[in-house]
This record gives structure tokens, sequence and C-alpha cells, in this order.
């Protein structure tokens, strides 16, 4: 979620510190920062200012206020020893100027009031700049100012157009043949914007708001075209409401639509909000268009969430933390979290703000404690723990072949388990061609070898060795599976069949080695899966020791793409092969020292007639761009120039 700095700074009694305490407050006690961009916005009063844009990923424990500018402010006044402003709620006096009709106990609160008489123009620029700081559309008065209030408070809104809707509001399921035009999507062809209508079929499990005519919004995702607000619109219905949050999560993936009111509700937040919203929206109208007609209020709602109090005391809050704290510090940060708080004989007796729907138990209040007292103050305690050393069959099994492997130059992968065929399909795929659980290993593993081919030259590697053990998902159940490769980069005869027998050599030694008959098959795509379910024996590990390595400087690998260059070269056979390859290193040198990353390694020789054939391979790789084919042939070309002026033919 994006927040700005100006904006924050409308909740906080004293002035906000610079960008960098800000930010390391939230990383370090609040949320991670993913992102700080400097921009210039519109104050009340039309002056630019310069401003801040916070890019913040909300844990979703947290979700519950922190989806707000009122939230963040909140959790940085806990953090930094700031004050949170009081908020002023006004609301309508309660009435009846709108018929509404509750028939589905997944809406918790419905509030909604009439407005006339609005002068539905362009925002200011203080709410155009800051709802575009934070990568939201402004549209026309009452849009944005319902946008406005959800970034503000955290409680999603909607406006109809009052003139469109017939008769009662009504809160209900959708009925079966019921269909919605929702309002146009935001589609972007060539940098253009475009509006996109979409229908759906409504299903009998979607709660929807609907007047006597039929569906007008889904709730707490999306509103309908048919009483869309227009920049024509001068009277309204504000809906204020809450449902619940599951019914809001399914429909919004039933349907592909997942925006910032679904994301809210989802994650559920207080009825209570309601009326916090309503009040923002109110406050913002009047300032625009003071000629505006306030309806009375309209509140629906079961028995509201009444307070509650978690106890904790003084012992277990040192304790679990494992240092020590004062009762006033402990106090004090509550009273910073906006917690009513009474301490009786070393226990606490704390009230949460309804907002705070994530703290239920002693645990929550000591792990907000320790979060803002700041967890780097606790201390490490190893804790003892009893082991009886059994380990499981199929752990004995997967690392005694692990070591066999790893002994002969195999090196292990861990590919994906969703692939786009299986016999089990995902509910939810993160993926279009993810949407299965594998029922083998082969294909990822035969991907595997093809991608490592690439690479075969800058690693100076004849051969690519490489093994899995993973679960498979076939239609008769779960089980573990192991697959191995091998791939030679030289050209072989009768490649397949000296393939197949290294293989069929490999398993027998496996087979000797953990002592039992291996359910094996070799594949001829040069990949070999063996089944290890329903494997029963005993073994023990072997111990592999690891000598010290000397000391090694590492840097970073390049993503840029390399080229390799070959030079084939007749000498004399009196000519030893490390002067020829000193040679050709130092003309490379002379000519570039950065891009040569690899070479000159001698891979061909043989000998005729009294001369000497050397053909050594060479690897070109840049760190920050794209070598060019005429940039390394250029290179080339002087190598050829030094090697012919010592009387060496180039083949």
């Amino acid at each position: 979620m994006k927040i700005l700095k100006s904006w924050l700074q409308d909740h906080i009694e004293e002035k906000l510190p610079s960008d960098e305490i800000i930010e390391k407050a939230l990383i370090l006690k609040s949320s991670e920062v993913e992102g700080i961009e400097k921009i210039v916005t519109v104050d009340e009063k039309g002056n630019q200012i310069d401003d801040t844009v916070f890019d913040i990923k909300v844990l979703p424990d947290r979700a519950h206020y922190m989806l707000s500018h009122r939230g963040v402010a909140y959790d940085l006044c806990a953090i930094l020893n700031l004050t949170l402003k009081n908020e002023n709620i006004e609301l309508p006096k309660m009435g009846n100027d709108i018929i509404i009709k509750i028939e589905s106990e997944l809406c918790n609160r419905y509030s909604a009031i009439s407005i006339k008489n609005i002068n539905n123009g362009i925002s200011s620029e203080e709410l155009k700049t800051r709802l575009s700081a934070i990568g939201a559309r402004f549209i026309n008065m009452i849009v944005d100012a319902t946008n406005y209030t959800m970034f503000d408070t955290g409680q999603p809104l909607h406006a109809f157009d009052a003139d469109k809707v017939i008769g009662a509001i009504t809160v209900r399921l959708a009925k079966e043949g019921e269909e919605i035009e929702l309002l146009p999507e935001r589609v972007f062809i060539e940098d253009k914007e475009f509006s996109k209508k979409r229908s759906i079929h409504l299903k009998e499990s979607m709660l929807i708001i609907a007047d006597d005519n039929g569906p007008l919004a889904l709730a707490g995702i999306k509103g309908g075209n048919r009483a869309a607000v227009t920049n024509e619109t001068k009277n309204i219905i504000l809906e204020s409401a809450n449902f619940n949050p599951v019914t809001v999560r399914k429909s919004s993936f039933e349907i592909g639509i997942r925006n910032d009111s679904s994301k809210r509700f989802e994650n559920e937040i207080t009825p209570y909000l309601t009326e916090k919203g309503i009040s923002k929206f109110l406050n913002i109208i009047k300032k625009i268009s003071p000629d505006c007609k306030v309806g009375s209020l309209t509140d629906i709602h079961a028995d509201l969430p009444k307070s509650w109090s978690i106890s904790v005391s003084h012992k277990n809050i040192e304790a679990t933390l494992n240092y020590s704290i004062s009762e006033k510090r402990v106090i004090e940060i509550l009273e910073k979290l906006n917690c009513k708080v009474n301490i009786k004989n070393a226990v606490y007796e704390v009230v949460p703000l309804f907002e705070r729907l994530d703290l239920i138990i002693a645990e929550d209040i000591i792990d907000e404690i320790g979060r803002i007292e700041g967890l780097d103050k606790v201390k490490s305690i190893l804790p003892y723990v009893k082991t009886n050393h059994n380990f499981s069959q199929e752990f004995l099994i997967t690392e005694k072949i692990k070591d066999f492997f790893f002994i002969k130059g195999f090196s292990e992968i861990q590919t994906r388990t969703f692939t786009n065929k299986g016999d089990i399909e995902v509910a939810y795929p993160m993926a279009s061609d993810k949407g299965f659980l594998r029922t083998s290993l082969v294909e990822n593993v035969a991907e595997s070898i093809k991608l490592s081919e690439k690479n075969l030259p800058l690693l100076g590697l004849d051969k690519i060795q490489i093994f899995e053990i993973g679960k498979t998902f076939p239609k008769t159940g779960e089980q573990l599976d192991l697959c191995f490769g091998i791939s030679y980069f030289k050209k072989i005869k009768n490649k397949d069949q000296m393939i197949r027998g290294e293989i069929e050599n490999l398993i027998k030694e496996l087979e000797n080695e953990l002592g039992i008959k291996l359910n094996s098959k070799i594949n001829l795509n040069i990949v070999n899966i063996i089944n290890l379910e329903k494997i029963d024996t005993k073994l023990t590990i072997d111990s592999i020791k690891i000598e010290k390595a000397n000391r090694t400087a590492f840097k970073s690998f390049s993503n840029e793409p390399f080229i390799v260059r070959d030079i084939a070269i007749f000498v004399d056979s009196s000519v030893e092969v490390e002067k020829v390859q000193n040679i050709i290193k130092e003309s490379v040198l002379k000519e570039t020292k950065e891009l040569l990353i690899k070479g000159p390694d001698l891979f061909d020789q043989f000998e005729k007639e009294g001369k000497k054939s050397l053909a050594f391979r060479m690897i070109f790789q840049s760190n920050d761009r794209t070598l060019t084919d005429i940039e390394v042939n250029g290179i080339m070309e002087k190598v050829y120039e030094v090697v012919k002026v010592k009387g060496w033919e180039v083949r």
C-alpha cells in the first residue's frame, strides 16, 4: 500500500521526522518498506509542497487497521512516541429517509445516508494530487471522495445515483439467473486507456445490493453500471457497510476481481468503521459543495461487537520476552496503542481498540509490547530438546541416495511441484501453467538439463549430471520418486547406448549400496526415474568428512549472455602447449581485460607430419551490456595477427 507523508501528517500532532527515521521505524517495528519516492503535491491552499510516498507491505495480521493512512499514523505514533490526533466523528440524526432491508446475516452492518443537490464537479487539486500519488484515479468529486475516505480511514464506501435507484435498498443473496453489468474496467492498449464493460452471471452464494428492479452492486467488491455515479449526478445514496470477509473473498476470486475494497473487507474490519467512513465523507463533501443537503442516517445492524478485555501478568511478559521491563513502560506502550489499561497485583487488564481485531489473547499483547519496545532486546535462549535419534526410513534412504550421487559427481536440484498437466488439479493456481500437481519428475529434470547445456562452455564441463528426489502425485496417490539425468557436451558415437549402459551401471551400484532391488525404468530421453515408494530396509548414513577449503575470492556472475570463440593453430611439434596458450591469452588481454572470463583452454590436440594442431576455447562476457559478434570478432582478428607473426598457421 502506498502512503503519502503529508496525508499521514493530517493525523499526527507533532511534525513528522525525516523520511529516513520513518522508514527505519516502519521496517524495524511495523511493516516492510518496499520503496520510497520523492514527489510534489498540493496542499489545502493550493501551494506546491515537497512530499514523499512510502510503499509499505502491510502484513496480513495487521491489515485490520493498517490498510489506511490513519492506521499507519497510529502505528508510527506508538513507535516514535508521537501523538495521534483525536477523531471528530459527526453523524446526521437517525431517520428513515432510505428504506433498507437486510435479508442476509452476511451483512454485519449497513449504514446509509442520502445527500442531495451536490455540485459534482472536479475535485480540489489537493485531493487529486494525493489520490494520484498513491496510484488511485480521480474521476469526479463524489467518486473521489469515496476513494479518499477509504484510503484515509480503511472503510470502503459506495455511492449510488439516487435518481436511478428504484424502491428500497435490499442486501441479499443473488437469485438464480440474475446478472449484473459492472462498472467499466480500465484497459490499457499501447499506453492508451479504454473502458471495458463486463457482465457477470451471479451465483446464489454471492451477496449483492439490489433495488426493486434487481442487482445494483456486488457487496464489498464492485458497483453496477445501472446506478453508477456520473458527472451529471446530483443526488446520491451513500453506502458505508460491513460485510462478511469470507463471502467477499470467495466472490472476488470467482469473478476474478481483486481491488482495494475487496482487499479490506476480506481481511476483516470492525463494523464501527462505517460511522468513521460516513463522517469523513461528509467532511469532504461539505467543504467542496457547501450547499448540499444531507439527509438522516439509516443504520441497520445486529448486535455490534462489545469491547473485550485481555489479562496478562507482568511476570509472563518478562518471561516471554526474556528481558526486564518496568510496569510504567508497559502501561506507556499500551496507552500509546490506544488501549485502556488497568493494573492490579501486577496483572494488566487491557481493552484494545475495536480496530485491533488481531489482539485477542495475552500473547498478542506481549507481542505488541515486544514489537514497540524492540525485538532486538529479546535474548536468545537455546531450548532443551531431547531427541531419540530415530529417523524415518524415507529420510535414511534419501540421504543415502544423495551421498551416492554426490560421490559420483552429480548435483542435486529441486524443481517446482506445480505444472501445466497432471491428475490432480489445483483449485486456485498461481499461474495458468501451474494448475496441476506433477505426476513425474522426468519433465522437470529434462528441462533442467536442457537449460544447463547452454552454460556448459562457461562452466568448462564436458557433461551434465543432475538428480532430484521429490514428491509426485499420480492417480494412485502421493509417492516419493528419484530422477537422474546425464547429458554429454561432446559428440559421441552411440551416445544413447552409452548413456543407457552408464545408467544401468549406476542403478546396479545404487542397489548394492542400499541392499535392495529398485523399481526402475530407463527412458530414452536421457533421464532415468526410480520410484522409492514401499522401500523397507534399515540403513545407516555414512558421514562425509569435508576438509576446510582454501580461501577463495568470489565475485557476482553476469546476467548478460556470453560468446564462445575457438581457435585452432598448427605449430611445430617442438612448441609447448603452454607457450601457445600464454601468447593467445596475452594478445587477448592486451585488447580487453574485463571481457575474457575463461580460457584459453585446450580442448583438442593431434600431431601430423611434424606439425601439432592445438585447439583452444575462450569465453567472452560483459557485466553491464550484451556483447556483439562484431566486437568479439575484432578481438579475435588481433589474435590472428599475433599468431601469424609467430609463424603459426590458423586452421
